[in-house]
């Protein structure tokens, strides 16, 4: 019988009901992350940047949480709003996985309560 554990973070929004992060097999699945700062559970601002880096530290928080870390990402998925925003996706990327970055998906998307990105990823479970 594979062994799964769901992961809650406290602090961290939930947008319906789901599980933070499932690690099974040695992995480490992380539900989309979006931009909405733990404080306020809204929003992190109305810009794209803002709310891409929250999204980012969000994701950084859960990984540390279940015992991993960004280094050790094989794989994200990226909603955004707007395709416009790519090159800045980008810099944030390198800015956040700056060697031996994870494969990517990317899709521009509605997104609710006036999120502009949610990211998601699978990473191996930390070492």
């Amino acid at each position: 019988m594979l062994d799964r554990q769901s992961i809650q973070v406290a602090g961290l929004p939930a947008l319906g009901p789901h599980s933070h992060a499932v690690r099974a097999a040695g992995l480490l699945f992380v539900s989309g992350q979006p931009g909405v700062a733990p404080s306020t559970g809204e929003a992190s601002g109305s810009s794209f940047e803002l709310q891409a880096r929250q999204a980012f530290k969000n994701l950084e928080t859960i990984l540390r949480i279940a015992g991993t870390r960004l280094s050790l990402v094989v794989n994200t998925t990226i909603l955004m709003t707007d395709i416009a925003n790519f090159a800045q996706l980008n810099e944030l990327f390198a800015e956040f996985f700056p060697s031996d970055p994870p494969a990517r998906m990317v899709m521009q998307v509605p997104l609710p309560k006036g999120l502009l990105i949610s990211i998601g990823c699978v990473a191996v479970c930390g070492d």
